[in-house]
């Protein structure tokens, strides 16, 4: 089965050139350029994976990733940030619901390994 990953990113180029790498490893992926529309497609694509940059236009990824965790118990969440996290983020990260971390720059191959091993823990393999 086809496993469903949301990427919400202002990034465009980064948006992107995940997703297409990703639909390689065998995922379908679907793209947001804020938190607003990210919930919105989260709520009506129930996708198994969530990967959020932390810093997005219109909110604090953390919101974001309260606000998926309220609608989907199940979804892998990742989190991206571009620059070093104190441990009082990924804290705070991990408390509101999070899975992983990433900082950008990441090698993808890994994160597709990193996605199938989290959906196995969670029995969604």
């Amino acid at each position: 089965m086809e496993r469903k990953i949301l990427i919400v990113d202002d990034d465009s180029n980064l948006r992107e050139s995940l997703s297409e790498t990703l639909e390689l490893f065998g995922f379908s992926c679907i793209e947001a350029k804020n938190a607003k529309e990210g919930f919105e497609l989260a709520k009506k694509n129930n996708p198994d994976v969530v990967i959020m940059d932390i810093q997005l236009p219109d909110s604090i990824g953390f919101q974001l990733c309260q606000e998926i965790r309220k609608i989907s118990k199940d979804a892998v969440i990742i989190m991206m940030s571009g620059r070093f996290l104190s441990s009082d983020e990924k804290t705070q990260g991990f408390t509101l619901g999070a899975d992983e971390y990433l900082t950008k720059p990441f090698d993808i191959q890994e994160l597709s390994i990193r996605i199938k091993q989290l959906l196995s823990r969670k029995g969604k393999n």
